[in-house]
């Protein structure tokens, strides 16, 4: 499905530098549209910039910067505005994980994940989603993960993000509408290098559900054209998602635990 006058808009990736971020610029460019791409990586995102430009024609800019850093979200606006750039669709895909019992987690290290997944997550939605409903059009994908679905012992503070994320989403598509379209993507596990980066190693079970990068930014792609306030991507996890509707949240936890081994 292509996006309603795609052609020389101009969309804002973060995370950026690998895995599902880049599927995102890639779709978006054979869409036509012209791209900002960030993360802390810069050399894989000019390689792929300059892949794009050559296959698709469009313009694509290249924004070095550690969004989990203060004011990052200030900076890169300010950048923006100097190059005379409006996005039109944000994808707010960076992000990172912990894993381990919550107490043997380095305190910087979950800092860190919070500040990037949460505070730096929000403050963009907040100022370009701003941008976009003075302008009256604009649509912003949240990703957000089926561990915002259930508590993940192991995960817990990853998990609590991604719920966060999900909650002010699914709240945002009601509050902008007509305005600004909001629509929340919750991946299962891909083939990302996410796990290893994490330190996650996934059930046997979970692990047969991965999805690949390409399919997943398809599907989120997708609902945000429809405007559907979120999408779980991969039809066993949208059914695992509605089966915890069937169980406490304490049960969900404990039976992810026992997962986890």
């Amino acid at each position: 499905m292509r996006m309603p006058e795609a052609m020389g808009r101009w969309a804002l990736v973060t995370g950026a530098s690998s895995g599902l971020g880049i599927e995102f610029a890639r779709q978006l460019a054979f869409q036509g549209v012209n791209l900002v791409l960030t993360a802390r990586r810069e050399a894989p995102m000019q390689e792929l910039a300059a892949a794009l430009r050559s296959r698709h024609g469009i313009e694509v800019v290249v924004e070095a910067l550690d969004l989990g850093q203060a004011s990052a979200a200030e900076t890169l606006e300010g950048r923006l505005a100097e190059r005379a750039i409006t996005p039109d669709i944000l994808v707010n895909n960076a992000g990172f994980g912990v894993s381990d019992g919550f107490l043997d987690q380095d305190p910087a290290r979950l800092r860190a994940m919070l500040n990037l997944n949460v505070v730096s997550l929000t403050e963009l939605t907040y100022r370009f989603g701003r941008a976009m409903a003075a302008r009256g059009h604009g649509r912003i994908l949240l990703v957000a993960s089926m561990a915002a679905y259930m508590p993940t012992p192991r995960l817990a503070a990853y998990g609590a993000s991604k719920a966060f994320i999900l909650s002010l989403g699914e709240a945002l598509n009601v509050e902008l509408a007509g305005k600004v379209g909001v629509t929340v993507l919750s991946p299962g596990l891909m083939h990302t290098g996410f796990a290893e980066a994490a330190g996650y190693t996934a059930p046997e079970a979970a692990a047969s559900t991965a999805l690949a990068p390409s399919e997943v930014a398809r599907i989120g792609l997708k609902a945000l054209i429809e405007g559907r306030p979120s999408v779980v991507a991969g039809r066993m996890n949208r059914t695992m998602a509605l089966a915890t509707r069937l169980m406490s949240r304490h049960q969900q936890a404990k039976m992810i635990l026992s997962m986890a081994g």
